[in-house]
């Protein structure tokens, strides 16, 4: 399969540029990316519930910091992946982690659902 694959690298080469290193030792074929599909039927996996948490979110709080929504306000602030789901953070609040940063405005709660997302509400 490999030789059938130079050969037709080649062949392309020649037929677009008018010229190939086919026979040049000093000039080998690299393959930079390979792409494969496959078409069938498959079972699309289940994402995995979390373990439900007892619904205090304090154990993911690390603390306030001075936060402007309408007005500078303390808020408190929270690490995502400490959170559970089932706990429900009340606004105004922070939510950190890796990459993302979540505000929460004064009269917004955000809830971990069993997948983990942050679902957010008024």
């Amino acid at each position: 399969m490999r030789a059938e694959v130079v050969r037709r690298f080649h062949d392309a080469h020649e037929a677009l540029y008018g010229y190939c290193y086919r026979d040049d030792p000093r000039h080998p074929v690299e393959w930079v990316n390979l792409r494969v599909s496959g078409i069938g039927p498959i079972e699309r996996p289940r994402p995995a519930e979390r373990p439900p948490g007892d619904g205090d979110p304090s154990r993911a709080r690390t603390g306030t910091r001075a936060v402007h929504f309408d007005a500078w306000e303390e808020a408190a602030v929270y690490r995502r992946e400490k959170l559970a789901p089932g706990d429900t953070v009340e606004g105004p609040a922070v939510i950190e982690e890796f990459g993302s940063t979540l505000p929460l405005h004064p009269g917004f709660t955000a809830a971990l659902d069993g997948h983990g997302n942050l679902v957010v509400t008024r």
